[in-house]
């Protein structure tokens, strides 16, 4: 980690190297790293400012590096607001580990200290874009809100250990290429933390197993001296027989209690301690093994990808769930489609409320309407095929075949179809599903039987 005499001295290294020159090209080797290429009169500086965890620094790429295949919000606001733009000033802040990176529509500030990450500000300051979730802390560093430094540190006085900016990349940017090593590091450690914190919360459960005895004895001096438990008081004192020298010891109540119900109540939670005792060792055991597991994994020195896979095998890690799919669910339909002989559609209502749909919403006036006579049974359409065309007659047939197999009348060859164009028909107000027609007239089907196993084979 570089100090501030490390800063200072290559702020100082860089600063004739970029200021005024030209912003090129922005890259983003990780999402934690900017690289900035600036030309001066004869001479190209990669300029690095990264908050990549032990490894945050300011330095300079011996050459053009590689960028992720996206940019980040703060890569897309720079490439926005500086490329192509001048660099005004590099330059350290408050004699800290902040560097300053300024151009005419704003500034890139890199805080290289124990909690490094870049800032994209405004011209008027505000916090434009992070590097990293913003915390919350007393600076209230939220997009919107001015950059605040943190509160300056106390004088080290140690000397700076790096002058040259392509040393710096060279011991810490290596390390790193493309990000990959950043992106290990920051998997381990987040398993790290989950599993100290599952630890310490297994531990505590330990610690509190190890009371069962206390309210076994409680229980049982409360059986013993029910006088000193009345119902509404909060504590009792009681004679602790079976400890020597026989002291008098405080039990807390339930004041809601009497003194058998506090005293269940104590032998309710020494069974629940003596039970939970067991399984909070066990589970404390599988914790600290899969914090040994964790370290020999990690002294693998495995890449990111091959460590996120070996956490997955040893159940350690469990990778986040793909984007759920939106579900394409096609609308369902009033009406089952049909094919006819000729090749043209048909549709025939599912019944009731949903033949009112297939007549009134899913039909054009000179649709051809089609029902069985005197019974019940579904509404059939037959779309008109074209402005001032006619169905093939084959297809008016099936479809009076499909209205008589969806009818009351199903199976019967001597049933007739009433047929009219759908702008003669009229809904009857108060009864889904019942018309009054006009301009009418009717069909018979003579091979109903053929029709119906050929356009349902499966149904007849």
């Amino acid at each position: 980690m570089l100090g501030r005499a490390d800063v200072a001295a290559l702020v100082a290294a860089l600063k004739p190297r970029v200021d005024g020159g030209q912003i090129q090209r922005i890259r983003e080797p990780d999402d934690q790293t900017v690289v900035l290429s600036v030309r001066v009169p004869g001479q190209t500086t990669h300029l690095v400012l990264s908050a990549a965890p032990e490894r945050a620094r300011i330095a300079a790429a011996p050459e053009a590096t590689v960028t992720l295949p996206e940019p980040t919000t703060l890569g897309r606001w720079l490439r926005r607001a500086a490329r192509g733009r001048r660099l005004t000033v590099l330059e350290q802040l408050g004699d800290d580990r902040i560097v300053a990176v300024r151009f005419p529509e704003g500034a890139l500030i890199a805080e290289l200290g124990r909690a490094p990450a870049l800032y994209a500000v405004d011209p008027a300051g505000r916090i434009v874009a992070a590097s990293r979730r913003l915390p919350r802390t007393e600076r209230e560093l939220r997009p919107g809100r001015p950059w605040t430094p943190p509160p300056a540190p106390p004088a080290d006085g140690a000397p700076a250990r790096f002058t040259d900016p392509e040393a710096v990349e060279a011991a810490l940017g290596a390390l790193a290429p493309g990000g990959r090593d950043v992106a290990r590091d920051r998997l381990g450690g987040r398993t790290r933390k989950r599993l100290i914190r599952l630890q310490k919360n297994v531990q505590d459960d330990v610690a509190r197993t190890l009371d069962a005895a206390r309210w076994r004895r409680h229980g049982e001096l409360l059986v013993a001296q029910q006088h000193a438990a009345p119902r509404g008081a909060t504590v009792a004192h009681v004679v602790d027989w079976y400890a020597e020298g026989a002291p008098t010891v405080e039990v807390p109540l339930d004041p809601a209690l009497d003194a058998a119900g506090n005293a269940a109540r104590c032998f309710q939670r020494y069974r629940k301690a003596a039970a939970g005792a067991e399984k909070a060792a066990a589970r404390l055991a599988e914790v600290d093994a899969a914090l040994a597991t964790l370290d020999a994994l990690l002294a693998r020195e495995l890449d990111a990808a091959s460590l996120e896979a070996a956490l997955v095998e040893a159940g350690l890690h469990r990778p986040p769930p793909p984007p759920p799919r939106a579900r394409q669910r096609e609308a369902r339909l009033p009406f089952r489609p049909y094919t006819s002989k000729a090749g043209e559609l048909i549709r025939v209502g599912r019944g009731g409320v949903d033949n009112h749909d297939t007549t009134f919403h899913h039909a054009r006036g000179n649709d051809h309407w089609l029902h069985v006579r005197d019974a019940a049974g579904a509404h059939v359409i037959v779309p008109e095929p074209g402005r001032g065309r006619e169905p093939h007659p084959e297809t008016l047939l099936d479809a009076a075949a499909l209205a008589i197999h969806h009818s009351k009348l199903r199976g019967e060859p001597g049933a007739e179809v009433t047929h009219t164009r759908r702008k003669h028909v009229r809904a009857v107000q108060g009864a889904p599903g019942r018309v009054t027609v006009a301009d009418a007239r009717a069909l018979t089907v003579p091979d109903l039987a053929a029709r119906i196993e050929r356009l349902e084979p499966r149904k007849t």
